[in-house]
């Protein structure tokens, strides 16, 4: 990877509204279905949510290790209003790192997982754009299966 360049990655706006879409979509959660599954394996809307949350966090501190603090979301998240609050934070960071175009153009290189990893700026960014566009679906199919009608949330 080393040696390659890329043109700007102008990402951040639409990434930001599609975070704000993950949030629209808090809000129409209702309060007594944030725990709720379709079925026992799988997670529910609170820990999609977290998860979204704490994987934007592990890899801006893990791999990139931007050197801030990640707040312990697990125990943060209790009502919509902390889901919410957690997923904007987490948000907030991303953008930082896709705000300097050296974070994107580094490569980065260490452990994960126990296995080593060299990845640059560019991929992790589209990496963690993927998690969320996904663990996305996942809401909007639960919603679905709970008959629960949400505001209309497209992806130009």
């Amino acid at each position: 990877m080393s040696g390659q360049t890329y043109g700007k990655l102008d990402i951040a706006a639409q990434w930001g509204r599609l975070n704000g879409s993950i949030v629209a979509l808090i809000d129409v959660i209702p309060d007594d279905k944030l725990d709720w599954s379709p079925r026992e394996d799988l997670w529910n809307f609170r820990g999609i949510l977290t998860h979204v949350a704490t994987t934007r966090h592990s890899w801006l501190a893990t791999a990139v290790q931007d050197g801030e603090a990640t707040p312990d979301v697990f125990r943060s998240i209790g009502t919509k209003e902390s889901v919410e609050e957690q997923v904007q934070l987490s948000w907030t960071r991303v953008e930082r790192f896709l705000s300097a175009q050296a974070n994107l153009d580094k490569v980065y290189e260490g452990v994960r997982f126990d296995e080593p990893f060299s990845y640059s700026g560019h991929w992790i960014a589209f990496h963690l754009l993927e998690h969320d566009i996904h663990h996305r679906a996942d809401i909007f199919h639960y919603l679905a299966l709970l008959e629960i009608e949400h505001p209309e949330i497209g992806t130009p």
